[in-house]
């Protein structure tokens, strides 16, 4: 009998600690769509894809082809900011995710994310306060070590991108000339 208590005790709080990491995962993806990360990976794409065209500009690559390569990109947007909990999740903790989602979805940290530099002094005031806040503070004093760790996440997945569109391309017999 104690061991089918225990047993199911340990099931309950694997079941809520799961559900807290899908939270947290969700509201960490979530935070990345509004502060325009998923828009700088989307475009980074559309760079890679640029410099493709130019490498590749001897070979006639239709477009055709470009446009089915694109389209098996599409999810790679979902996958970095996949990737990019695990630079989050050594650092923040799901409160403070929920804090940043919070101002920034007020004005003041929507105008923050646009143009900090257009911010009048009401929402200087508010950044002010924000920013002194446990959360604040933690963004201020992990800045550099976020930024590194998202710099990794970030060469790994375009590193592995940009090889794989490049395999696709062989498959196809375009071959880059040097």
């Amino acid at each position: 009998m104690m061991k089918k208590l225990l047993f199911a005790l340990f099931f309950l709080c694997s079941l809520q600690f799961n559900a807290q990491e899908a939270t947290y995962h969700q509201d960490v993806l979530r935070y990345l769509t509004m502060n325009g990360t998923a828009n700088q990976y989307g475009e980074a794409i559309n760079q890679l894809f640029d410099l493709l065209q130019q490498q590749y500009k001897n070979q006639n690559v239709t477009s055709d082809v470009w446009d089915e390569l694109k389209k098996d990109t599409a999810p790679e947007v979902n996958r970095i900011l996949n990737m990019l909990v695990s630079a989050y999740r050594g650092t923040y903790e799901h409160d403070d995710i929920k804090n940043m989602m919070t101002f920034y979805e007020t004005e003041t940290g929507k105008q923050l994310l646009a143009d900090k530099t257009a911010l009048n002094y009401e929402q200087q005031k508010d950044a002010s306060v924000f920013y002194n806040s446990q959360t604040g503070q933690k963004i201020l004093t992990s800045e550099q070590e976020i930024g590194r760790r998202v710099g990794e996440v970030s060469e790994i997945w375009s590193r592995d991108l940009y090889r794989n569109i490049i395999d696709k391309l062989a498959a196809k017999g375009y071959v880059m000339q040097e």
